[in-house]
């Protein structure tokens, strides 16, 4: 997986490197900032850029909220990229969560030869991929069904030991208006919550499992029996078996705790049954959705979204089942959440 060496160009009184370190310059202690809870920085840091244009030399990043999200331009994701502007993509990816790119022409071995500039393709163990490239998961919604793909919160494939890392989704057809994507941060979700609630999550762990999600039964979006089926599924492990996660897990470049449960694919705390665990899940789920910690992208053909699964959650609208939309999504391997 790719990692930052260089520094990136300071900006009032912050600067990041390679390990998404905010520090206030002057501060007693600052390599233990974000350790103690201290986010205001990073935060402030991202409103600093909505109006400070030369904080990145190589592309312009505008932020969508406060929170998360930022527009990238300057970039042609179908050439080949220069070492600079994906370091510097990269940094944005950690520093708002979530970057979108609009109007990219991308193929499907164009989309999989970018994600290989920022770590190594992992294929979707139950949804198969495009025949003539594996790689790449394709997500239909025909006109007229009401069942929608990644229609509940989540983060992208929670359920495995090592969940994804990122994924980068391609909007290859469109609808007019409506289905849009939301996405919310995990840090602000963790951080919103009080000392002692923090204090007891962090000793959980929680079981995530597909089984329920693809259910075979009651699948979104697919079939696992009809060869003539848009998206089809295939039966493996993973809809029998489950990983126990942290419930709150560090993010192993920027050092930052985040919550990591989803009501896609989490149903219980370890050692306690599903409706012991219920009232709690819930509530996280809740804070998951509130406003404040959430970006809404409105799609057009050809936009690109790339996400952190490991500090982002996001959920597909599907409030417009009278058109077709069709997005190409790769994903990043990830290592064990600790």
């Amino acid at each position: 997986m790719r990692r930052l060496t260089n520094l990136m160009p300071m900006i009032g009184r912050f600067h990041l490197h390679r390990a998404f370190s905010v520090h206030i310059l002057d501060a007693k202690s600052p390599s233990s900032m974000l350790a103690r809870g201290v986010t205001s920085p990073i935060k402030d840091l991202r409103v600093r850029l909505a109006t400070e244009k030369s904080f990145f030399r190589h592309i312009d990043a505008v932020p969508l909220t406060a929170c998360l999200g930022a527009e990238i331009s300057g970039v042609d994701l179908s050439e080949k990229l220069s070492e600079d502007i994906v370091e510097e993509i990269w940094n944005s990816f950690l520093l708002f969560g979530v970057v979108f790119f609009r109007n990219q022409n991308l193929s499907p071995s164009q989309q999989v030869e970018l994600a290989k500039r920022f770590g190594e393709v992992d294929r979707h163990p139950i949804v198969r991929g495009l025949d003539e490239n594996p790689d790449v998961l394709q997500i239909i919604r025909e006109a007229g069904e009401q069942t929608n793909f990644g229609e509940t919160w989540h983060s992208d494939n929670s359920y495995m030991l090592e969940p994804s890392l990122g994924s980068i989704l391609h909007a290859v057809e469109i609808p007019p208006v409506g289905n849009d994507t939301l996405f919310s941060c995990a840090y602000s979700t963790y951080e919103s919550l009080s000392p002692k609630l923090r204090a007891v999550l962090e000793n959980l762990y929680a079981v995530h499992t597909a089984g329920e999600a693809f259910n075979p039964n009651s699948v979104s979006g697919g079939s696992f029996d009809n060869p003539e089926s848009t998206m089809k599924y295939q039966k493996a492990q993973e809809l029998v078996s489950h990983a126990l996660h942290p419930v709150v897990r560090t993010h192993p470049e920027t050092g930052r705790k985040a919550l990591f449960v989803n009501s896609m694919f989490t149903t219980n705390f370890e050692g306690m049954t599903r409706k012991e665990s219920k009232p709690i899940l819930d509530f996280l789920y809740e804070q998951t959705g509130k406003p404040e910690f959430t970006c809404r992208f409105r799609w057009q053909t050809g936009d690109v979204a790339m996400w952190d699964n490991r500090a982002v959650q996001h959920v597909a609208i599907g409030d417009n089942s009278s058109h077709r939309r069709v997005m190409n999504r790769v994903t990043l391997k990830g290592d064990k959440p600790y």
